[in-house]
């Protein structure tokens, strides 16, 4: 621009989009009999509307729709001259050049001069060659691009610089013998030698300058680097390969499909360009091929399509494949469809793999009474598995509900330790519980499993559970603790027939001696009885709590009474082994939130267990402690001890190290220590004894 502006015969104006004059060189504003400042900031039309009869409005126009030079000549009235116009657009602005028309022979010597400039200062290679491909000259761009001085080019053969597998494509330009065809021009795609020894790769457009006689005199060149694409299509072709998947394209008027390699891999055959369209056709399995022709219709049709089918290649191997295709037109109008064929075999086979373990995930669900569901808590839905739907007792067609509405089918007494469980899963990730519902006037013990699943920011998204009916288990693990209870009872007989014939004895001489007695001796003799009596009913009463069945009623109860009751039932059995109970520790423990039979129970075994592992007599210590929000309580004999292979599978069922025990007892102890949300533990020593602590929650004060 600024050589436009010193040049005092060449005008330069610019208008914007709303066709205003946003610069005018001086010249410019001259042809128009105004100076710069009358233009700056006025429309065109408005400060000369007579131009728009004129040429120079309708070509200003052309010029902006079309995005292309416009060059034509107009008359100026104003100042009374013939002007060339160049008009073409940048942007949204339109930039007008104004020359006289004699300038016109010297414009011809300045574009042959910026030409020159061109060809020595764009990126692309030029090149004009001889007939047999000598160079006779080469753009100074090919320093730059392939690192060779022009004093190394001129006079040496490009042939000689080209690749050896693309040597043959280039000699086709130079070494063919027809040149009847005149103005011939064509493209071709090949590697060039770097002078620091490796390759560059090249698109060359090529067109040949013929003589008066119609021959070949010179090789005009323009080569483009197309290093970077070439990447990227090597890249394209490696994610065919990896993906397996290849592309295709078939004119409809031809009988053959341009293929590529991946495609030709797909179908186990050697890779070729193309390939006959009967052969590609005979490779679709028979029940298919009516598939892919409906697919290629609809494309042909309506633009896109997509189906899959089976191929069978020569080997005998089945793939699915599924194939994308679009409609394309060609040079000439000629309809063409293209696409994507992927080769989704494995995908199908893992899809049926699938489908199989679902099918077997059901069968294995309905046989274990096990449904699955999923909260989605931002949207506050319950999915129900079909299991789920008939153990709540829904219809069969609703599977999902709000949250509150499944809480609502829950035992009326498990509601509010449901709802604090669900808050405490969405907090810390995961829900372990065990409730009721009532389905069809019968009560059902359900035991979910779940697991909270989060967003980047910590907000919960998901709950993803697992609910199973564990109503027959519960009611055996009740008729186990029955069973036990009736077993230690049993075993407890001859003690406490022990225990309650010294009361009774004593009972049978009072009386008798109340017989004869004044009234004073009388009335101590009835307190001394009184006592008797009462230890009776104790034993009896801590003899019933073991047979007798009792209602589940969580409540707090002080562990170190329950433990001096169990001790005063087992006191005499300790007695009659030679044992001798200690009881130490805190004895102001927290409450703990529990069935207190049940507990009961589990002091019965252990202790029960202790006395027996000393056959010779010894000391059993209970000592109880408090610990951070726990209530710890251990007992330590001086017993045979148990070995270390043993100590993991106490607790299982029908595991014991007595021989003649059934190893029911320790199997419901920990049922029941889980249940209240505790744990026990064991460690022992052969030949000194063994320790086994029994750990549970202190409940909320």
């Amino acid at each position: 621009m600024n050589m436009l502006e010193e040049n005092a015969s060449i005008g330069f104006i610019i208008l914007d989009s709303n066709w205003h004059y946003i610069y005018a060189n001086q010249y410019g504003a001259s042809v128009l009999n105004r100076s710069p400042e009358d233009l700056i900031g006025k429309m065109a039309w408005t400060e000369f509307p007579a131009v728009i009869r004129h040429a120079t409005y309708s070509h200003f126009h052309q010029a902006r729709r079309s995005g292309e030079e416009v060059v034509f000549k107009e008359y100026v009235k104003l100042s009374n001259q013939w002007i060339h116009v160049n008009a073409y657009p940048v942007g949204d602005n339109l930039h007008v050049i104004i020359r006289k028309t004699e300038m016109l022979a010297n414009h011809e010597a300045i574009e042959n001069n910026l030409y020159q400039k061109y060809t020595d200062y764009v990126q692309d290679l030029i090149t004009l060659t001889a007939t047999d491909g000598t160079l006779l000259y080469v753009s100074v761009s090919i320093k730059g691009l392939l690192g060779y001085e022009l004093e190394d080019m001129y006079g040496a053969n490009m042939l000689s610089f080209c690749h050896p597998e693309d040597l043959d494509g280039l000699k086709k330009i130079f070494m063919t013998e027809d040149t009847d065809i005149r103005n011939e021009q064509g493209t071709i795609s090949c590697r060039f030698l770097h002078k620091k020894g490796w390759y560059v790769w090249f698109e060359n457009n090529s067109k040949w300058l013929l003589d008066e006689k119609g021959k070949r005199t010179q090789n005009l060149g323009i080569w483009r680097d197309i290093s970077e694409r070439k990447i990227g299509e090597e890249r394209f072709l490696q994610a065919q390969r990896l993906g397996q998947f290849g592309s295709f394209e078939r004119d409809l008027e031809e009988d053959t499909i341009l293929w590529s390699d991946e495609m030709f891999r797909i179908h186990g055959l050697q890779p070729a360009v193309r390939i006959d369209l009967s052969k590609a056709i005979e490779l679709i399995q028979p029940d298919d091929r009516e598939k892919v022709w409906l697919a290629t219709k609809q494309a042909v049709l309506s633009g896109v399509s997509d189906t899959e089918y089976r191929i069978t290649r020569q080997d005998g191997e089945v793939r699915h494949l599924r194939s994308q295709i679009e409609r394309v037109i060609l040079d000439g109008g000629r309809i063409a469809v293209r696409g994507l064929i992927h080769d989704i075999t494995t995908h199908k086979q893992i899809e049926n793999e699938l489908i199989q373990s679902k099918a077997k995930l059901e069968i294995a669900q309905e046989i274990a009474g096990l449904g699955h569901y999923e909260w989605d808590i931002i949207h506050n839905m319950v999915y129900l598995s079909d299991e789920l739907t008939a153990l709540f007792g829904c219809h069969n067609a609703v599977k999902q509900m709000p949250v509150e509405t499944l809480i609502d089918s829950i035992h009326p007494d498990d509601q509010s330790n449901a709802k604090a469980a669900i808050k405490n899963a969405l907090l810390k990730g995961s829900l372990d519980l065990v409730y009721r519902v009532v389905v069809r006037e019968e009560v059902r013990i359900l035991h979910t499993l779940a697991r909270t699943s989060y967003d980047e920011w910590g907000r919960a998204l998901c709950l993803f559970g697992t609910v199973q009916d564990i109503t027959v288990q519960k009611q055996t693990e009740e008729l186990l603790r029955k069973t036990e209870k009736l077993h230690v009872a049993g075993q407890l007989a001859a003690g406490i027939a022990h225990e309650i014939r010294n009361p009774l004895t004593a009972l049978k001489g009072f009386v008798k001696l109340m017989c004869h007695a004044s009234e004073e001796s009388k009335m101590r003799y009835y307190h001394i009885m009184q006592e008797e009596f009462n230890r009776i009913e104790l034993i009896l009463g801590e003899l019933l709590i073991l047979a007798k069945p009792q209602a589940v009623a969580y409540m707090p109860h002080d562990p170190f009474l329950i433990l001096e009751e169990v001790i005063q039932l087992l006191n005499t059995e300790a007695i009659m082994n030679n044992v001798e109970i200690i009881l130490c520790g805190d004895s102001t423990l927290p409450t703990v939130n529990c069935e207190r039979n049940q507990i009961k129970q589990v002091f019965v075994n252990v202790i029960k267990n202790a006395i027996e592992a000393m056959p010779l007599g010894g000391i059993l210590t209970i000592t109880s402690l408090k610990q951070g929000n726990d209530v710890i309580l251990t007992f330590v004999d001086q017993g045979q001890g148990i070995s270390e292979d043993r100590l993991p599978r106490i607790g299982e069922p029908f595991y014991t190290t007595k021989e003649k025990g059934t190893g029911l007892g320790m199997m419901v102890s920990f049922t029941i220590i889980e249940e209240h949300h505790g744990c026990i533990s064991y460690q022992s020593k052969l030949g000194v004894g063994t320790s086994v602590n029994i750990q549970l929650p202190a409940s909320e004060q």
